[in-house]
Parts: structure tokens; C-alpha cells; sequence
């Protein structure tokens, strides 16, 4: 089990930790992982291919499901204080609540695809933000697999758009392996996909805007092949994409009970972990910014303010700006990803 304790010391409207409703997205390549191996109490006998934890995206807001601002939405909370929500972000939040939040479960492909930067979205009418992110592998089958970036350098436009019109754009696809643990960079313009047999766990902007290169002739429930945006993605390709696309773990602080660990750090926002080696405590750095704490391994419990909330696998907690002198306890194997920008 993780404890993780709150000591409150600034005014501040928000003095508890945050749980919301998870939303749950049913998806054509969805499948049954998120109840299974997650416990999420997503529809059974339903492909639900996403579970959004944290969103303050358009009419898929998550609600906040305990405490004082029970039933108010990550939109309704930003409108009440952004400086006291996310602090420091709040400037690159200003529209809303920058970062969504997302558990993943690929029973089967994803579509080839790209996302647009915020430059892009906007000049398009796609909304204020572009969508760079980061996958963290909770789980794969043997033999897993995701497609990202081009297996070459210099494939062109020209090569890109054949490809497409004659549906083998996989053909193109650097497919690496895909195992528990792996974290992967995907920056907006990057071509890319989750192939069937990998849950998860997504750290993305705020935005929704997916352009399909490929999608499998894969149809419809209503029979029709399913919409592709070839001419738009491949104005959104970055075709020079040169950045490490695999970043490996950098170790921040190691001792003989913890391992805190730099997953992805980039311009939108940073992926660290913590992995307890054995029982023990560790203590994080104040911030003057938000947190968000998600459980992919063992149990969690939040104390702040003389409140405690209690977190299982797979669940997620947004830690105001707030709440300061954040303390971790936990149980050896007990894993927590921590999201800051």
C-alpha cells in the first residue's frame, strides 16, 4: 500500500486532494481489460476502449465524485481559481485545464494516425491545443508491438501519400516491442499507433483532434469503412521528426527503498515514477503547480487536512496547487506515476 500524506500550508480554495468519475469510451478496437486488470467498473459485454480519468475537454468532463466540490466538474473547478488548481500552468492552461488523462486498452489495433500542434488546431478551427503525449505500458501480451515514427529517415510526402491512397501505410511504421513498464514519446506529428494486445496509460494536451492514415479496412457497426483524413494528415506530418521517441528511465534519487524515476519531460508536461523497492516513505519536492498521481501497481491512500482518500489500481487523484510537502509511504513493489507541467 502507498500512503501518500499532505501537509496544507497556503490559503487556498482547493484543501484536499481531487477524485473524479471516470468516463468511459467505447471503442470499435476496445475491449475488456479496463474492468479486468484495472477494476474499473466500465459496461461489461462492451468493447470500452478508453477510461478518461482526468478531462476538462469539451462535453466529456470528468466530475469530481467526493468531497466539498462533489458533482462539479475539472471545468467548473478551473472557472473557480485556475492559480489555485494549477498554479504556475495556469497561464498555459488559461483556457482550461491543459492535460487529459487516459487508461488505454487496445484488444485490438488502433488506426495509423497523427495529431496536429497547437499552431496546427488553431489555424484549422481544431480547437486551442494540439496534442503531443506520452504512453506508459501497464500491461502487454507477449509479442507485443506499437508502430511509431517511420522505419527510415527522408520517407517523404510524396512516399507517405502513396501509401495511403494504396492502404499499406504500415509499410512505412517503425513497430517496436511493447512490454510492461516501456514509455514511449509522441510528439504532435508524429505518425503512430497501439497495436492490439497493449493497456495503456496516456499523459496527452487537451485536445481530441485524431487524423486516420489507416485504419485495417476495418468497418463500421453499420457496415462503412471507417473515416480516414488522408490530405489533412499529411499536412500534420512531421516528415523530419529527429527527438528519441523511447526515452529511457533517468534516475533522479535511488536508495534501498525507493526508485524516483524521469519517465518523459518535455515542453507540455513531465511523467516521473515511483517504484518502492521495499516499505518505506519518501518525500516529494514542492511544487507551485498541479499534480496528478496515478496507481499502476499496489494500493494508495491520500491524506490531506485531516482527510484521507484511498486509491486503488488504476486510479487516479489530482493534487491542487495548494497542497504542499507531499509525502509518499508505500509497500515494496507499489508503483505511482506522477504528472506535472
Amino acid at each position: 500500500m502507498i500512503i501518500i500524506y499532505f501537509i496544507h500550508t497556503m490559503s487556498n480554495i482547493f484543501s484536499t486532494p481531487l477524485r473524479f468519475e471516470p468516463i468511459f469510451k467505447e471503442k470499435i478496437w476496445g475491449g475488456s481489460a479496463l474492468r479486468e486488470k484495472l477494476n474499473k467498473s466500465a459496461p461489461a459485454g462492451r468493447p470500452i476502449g478508453e477510461s478518461w480519468e482526468v478531462s476538462g475537454w469539451g462535453d466529456s468532463q470528468t466530475v469530481v465524485s467526493s468531497g466539498e466540490y462533489i458533482g462539479l466538474t475539472l471545468g467548473e473547478l478551473f472557472a473557480l481559481c485556475p492559480d489555485d488548481l494549477i498554479g504556475s500552468a495556469a497561464d498555459a492552461g488559461k483556457n482550461g485545464f491543459p492535460l487529459l488523462f487516459k487508461f488505454i486498452d487496445a484488444h485490438e489495433n488502433l488506426s495509423i494516425q497523427v495529431h496536429p500542434n497547437s499552431e496546427q488546431a488553431r489555424a484549422r478551427g481544431w480547437g486551442e491545443h494540439g496534442k503531443t503525449e506520452a504512453w506508459y505500458v501497464v500491461d502487454a501480451v507477449p509479442d507485443a508491438t506499437i508502430a511509431i515514427g517511420f522505419n527510415r529517415k527522408a520517407v517523404t510526402r510524396e512516399e507517405a501519400a502513396e501509401a495511403a491512397a494504396v492502404g499499406c501505410f504500415e509499410s512505412l511504421l517503425n513497430f517496436v516491442p511493447a512490454k510492461r513498464g516501456d514509455t514511449f514519446f509522441i510528439p504532435s506529428g508524429t505518425v503512430h499507433a497501439i497495436m492490439g494486445g497493449v493497456l495503456i496509460y496516456e499523459v496527452q494536451e487537451e485536445s481530441n483532434t485524431t487524423l486516420r492514415l489507416y485504419d485495417w479496412n476495418r468497418r463500421c457497426p453499420a457496415g462503412n469503412l471507417r473515416e480516414l483524413h488522408i490530405a489533412e494528415a499529411l499536412d500534420i506530418i512531421n516528415f523530419n521528426e529527429e527527438r528519441p521517441l523511447k526515452p529511457e528511465p533517468i534516475i533522479i534519487d535511488k536508495n534501498e527503498t525507493f526508485a524516483y524515476e524521469t519517465l518523459c519531460d518535455n515542453t507540455k508536461f513531465s511523467l516521473s515514477r515511483y517504484t518502492f523497492l521495499k516499505s518505506g516513505e519518501a518525500y516529494l519536492k514542492t511544487i507551485n503547480g498541479f499534480r496528478v498521481i496515478s496507481i499502476t501497481a499496489g494500493l494508495m491512500e491520500v491524506h490531506a487536512n485531516g482527510r484521507r482518500v484511498q486509491l486503488g489500481m488504476g486510479q487516479t487523484v489530482l493534487i491542487p496547487s495548494g497542497l504542499e510537502n507531499v509525502m509518499i509511504e508505500g509497500v515494496a513493489e507499489s508503483e505511482a506515476l506522477i504528472t506535472t507541467k
